[in-house]
């Protein structure tokens, strides 16, 4: 989808409004709607000429006003005109909005992103009215166009001044209001089509302005950030192992990567009951973008990663987190981890007497200790740190947290230990490293050498290189060598070059320092 045609609800008495919206939309081709009031209802002398009463009091529970007769009266003028609009095909999408709203900048560019990567779901909202689910919040710059799933699909039926809808599903439902009078009110979007086939947007694209003032919801201590992609038959010990916390103020944010299998499923099973549980799904992007579409709507304090097929042992971990923040409030708290193999289990435990410190002071004897790893799942990160500094992980890229876990060091000020291997690792055996020697792996792999060794360069010339670093970058380019003497004969002549570039540049580099 490439152009949108918009049709836009608008008061006349408020017509500065459509000039406004329209001024926003001038690469679409926009239809102004004039609006129903309240007025135009009420000259019929009774409401049940257009609106099945009846229906709609069992439904709200209440009578409906003239004024949401009216506005859901405009919505159904707007699905009439779509679904006899012959330029658009059916599986073709048209935004309603409504022109009070205020669109955020490039919001057509980035309904087209969303009409094309959500092309499956009938309905496309773009905005909430109601109290917002976590992580929701304007589209900003760098944002990309996720879903959010609800537990509570009430939570579909709050606003609907900016939204898309498929023309085969306002064809529909101009079929439906053939046979049958309105019953539901415009933002109920549930009653009225399957919530199941409902995107709501993640970051929003427009808000009305008596929202602005809103409260923000307190944010919880922990974000615990949870990739998902092709593991139901791990996922549940994951999730159950988190929620076996005796700690409450903490979000888990899974993150569907597309999962080909029934991850999703079990993911919105457990948003139902939880209230805590924040589910986003959204295209598969890899493990990375996973961890950043996470990281991007997380509202701890502290963010923590877990992998899907690992879990956590123990029910005191949050709890015990939360009494070394009181305590200590440092950047980064890093814990120990157990390797689950397929006949064993073994405990990565260091007895090391200082727990809290400096951690440019401290990093040599920490990474000599094996403290400081290259797993996201043994730090507990201040999350205004991962923001500030744009430690994102590299999209597409195999072996992602080597070049993170690098870039981190010079941002931490101070550390705190937590000794606990209470983060379940599964490993595949003991000792294993041909399982990760593949050609698309080497070249993952050389590509992380390269940012590490740019890296070092940067922080020599800044005056940021800690002692240790040798030492660190020598074990990465020992591992990334490893692999590349696991390759076959063929492989290995594709990647020599590279090889000897890297071999190069790191001998040139330590003879400078």
């Amino acid at each position: 989808m490439e152009k949108l045609t918009c049709y836009v609800i608008y008061a006349s008495e408020k017509i500065e409004r459509l000039s406004h919206f329209l001024q926003c939309t001038s690469d679409s081709h926009v239809v102004p709607i004039p609006a129903v009031t309240k007025e135009h209802v009420s000259l019929l002398g009774h409401s049940s000429a257009l609106f099945n009463l009846n229906k709609a009091e069992e439904l709200l529970n209440r009578t409906p006003k003239n004024k949401e007769i009216a506005h859901t009266l405009s919505h159904i003028q707007c699905w009439k005109a779509i679904a006899e609009n012959e330029q658009l095909q059916d599986d073709d999408f048209a935004l309603i909005a409504e022109s009070e709203i205020q669109p955020v900048e490039n919001f057509i560019q980035h309904t087209i992103h969303y009409a094309n990567k959500y092309s499956s779901y009938g309905i496309i909202k773009l905005q909430h009215d109601g109290t917002h689910h976590s992580g929701e919040r304007l589209f900003q710059a760098g944002d990309e166009p996720y879903a959010i799933i609800y537990s509570d699909t009430d939570q579909y039926n709050y606003g609907c001044s900016l939204y898309l809808i498929r023309k085969d599903v306002a064809k529909k439902l101009t079929v439906l209001l053939n046979e049958t009078k309105p019953y539901w009110l415009a933002d109920q979007f549930t009653a009225f089509h399957d919530p199941k086939n409902i995107a709501q947007a993640c970051y929003l694209l427009g808000e009305l302005p008596q929202k602005r003032s809103q409260p923000k919801i307190e944010n919880p201590l922990f974000s615990i950030i949870v990739p998902i992609y092709d593991v139901e038959h791990y996922l549940i010990q994951c999730i159950e192992s988190v929620l076996a916390q005796d700690y409450s103020n903490y979000e888990l944010i899974l993150v569907d990567d597309g999962s080909p299998d029934n991850s999703i499923d079990i993911c919105i099973k457990y948003a139902k009951q939880y209230s805590n549980i924040v589910v986003i799904h959204k295209i598969n992007g890899g493990v990375s973008d996973a961890r950043n579409a996470g990281i991007q709507i997380a509202r701890g304090e502290y963010l923590m990663f877990l992998d899907s097929d690992d879990y956590w042992e123990g029910r005191t971990i949050l709890s015990d987190l939360q009494n070394i923040i009181t305590e200590n409030n440092p950047d980064i708290i890093f814990n120990y981890m157990s390797s689950i193999y397929p006949d064993k289990i073994v405990n990565h435990y260091m007895n090391r007497d200082k727990i809290i410190g400096s951690f440019k002071e401290d990093f040599q004897g920490l990474y000599q200790d094996r403290v400081y790893l290259g797993f996201p799942v043994t730090k507990t990160i201040k999350r205004e740190l991962i923001l500030q500094n744009h430690l994102f992980f590299i999209k597409g890229r195999n072996f992602e947290d080597i070049p993170w876990s690098f870039s981190l060091v010079k941002h931490i000020k101070d550390y705190a230990i937590f000794q606990n291997c209470f983060y379940m690792y599964r490993r595949e055996r003991n000792g294993s490293t041909s399982s990760a020697v593949t050609a698309k792996n080497q070249v993952s792999l050389f590509q992380n050498l390269s940012d590490v060794i740019t890296e070092i360069k940067n922080m020599k010339l800044n005056n940021e290189l800690l002692p240790g670093l040798k030492k660190y970058v020598d074990d990465i380019y020992g591992y990334v060598m490893k692999c590349y003497n696991l390759l076959s004969e063929d492989e290995k002549i594709d990647f020599i070059s590279l090889k000897l570039k890297y071999e190069k540049e790191l001998n040139d580099l330590w003879q400078e320092l």
